[in-house]
């Protein structure tokens, strides 16, 4: 049953590694092609453009960070290690 659990949990580590990193790529893609287009598009000015990527990015940051922190602590306990 260890081994069971284990395996289980070297899976949720995956399934969180995952999540995160596909946060991070698509916030980046984000950040370096959408907002840019939106920005040309729209005439922002540079609060309004600091304040969107501010909102934008920070929550991606902290989405992924959490991600990989879940990730990294799932998989000490299924070592044993945690």
């Amino acid at each position: 049953m260890a081994a069971l659990g284990s395996l289980i949990a070297l899976g949720a580590a995956l399934v969180f590694a995952i999540v995160g990193l596909l946060t991070l790529w698509g916030g980046l893609i984000t950040l370096t092609g959408e907002l840019p287009r939106g920005f040309r598009r729209t005439a922002a000015g540079p609060g309004n453009r600091a304040a969107t990527v501010a909102l934008v990015a920070l929550p991606l940051i902290a989405t992924a960070a959490f991600s990989l922190l879940a990730a990294w602590r799932i998989l000490l306990v299924a070592l044993g290690m945690g």
